[in-house]
């Protein structure tokens, strides 16, 4: 789907901010470049346009937050730009040794499955069991897809290409109503 990312966040905001106003009021504005600025900089690495594009139009949900729903399937929240660098920064310090080498050298592909936390991976979205929603920025023609990555179980695929294709995606789920549930007084869950 060749969706801008600004239209289908649009289209998103516009949803939540109609059936799910509990998760539309959590969603922070944007918080600027010079924070994906820092991000990039913390990350080692160039993002995706479509990522920086999305981070251009909100800055996720506070931690504080975490009841506000989930945004983005099947249980995500996006976290604010500044939270990707602390979640980086944690989730490195456990990088998986099969993998991330010596200056920035890694022995898998964009999109391959592995288990320990692999730091060409970002975070970009989180979930109250601890897993997180990834930017695979690892080499391969797969490069910017997105990925799960689960402490107990490792990388899995998510089927999105990159951001862009997330947000299209979600776009087409909130037009049908048997995959979205909202609940206490107007969380998004997704069904």
């Amino acid at each position: 789907m060749d969706i801008p990312v600004e239209e289908s966040w649009r289209r998103i905001a516009t949803w939540l901010a109609r059936h799910a106003p509990v998760t539309a009021a959590a969603i922070r504005p944007s918080a600027g470049t010079a924070e994906t600025r820092l991000t990039q900089e913390a990350i080692g690495r160039p993002l995706p346009d479509d990522l920086v594009a999305w981070w251009a139009v909100m800055d996720g949900i506070d931690d504080a937050d975490y009841r506000a729903g989930s945004p983005i399937p099947p249980f995500y929240l996006p976290l604010p730009v500044a939270g990707v660098r602390e979640r980086f920064a944690d989730l490195s310090r456990f990088a998986d040794q099969d993998c991330c080498g010596p200056g920035g050298a890694h022995a898998t592909m964009a999109g391959e499955t592995s288990f320990g936390f692999c730091t060409a991976t970002v975070p970009i979205c989180w979930a109250l069991s601890g897993d997180v929603l990834v930017v695979d920025l690892r080499d391969g023609p797969r490069h910017g897809c997105m990925m799960q990555w689960m402490a107990e179980e490792g990388y899995d695929e998510t089927g999105w290409s990159g951001t862009a294709a997330m947000l299209a995606d979600v776009t087409v789920r909130l037009d049908d109503p048997t995959r979205t549930k909202i609940v206490d007084g107007g969380a998004l869950q997704w069904s």
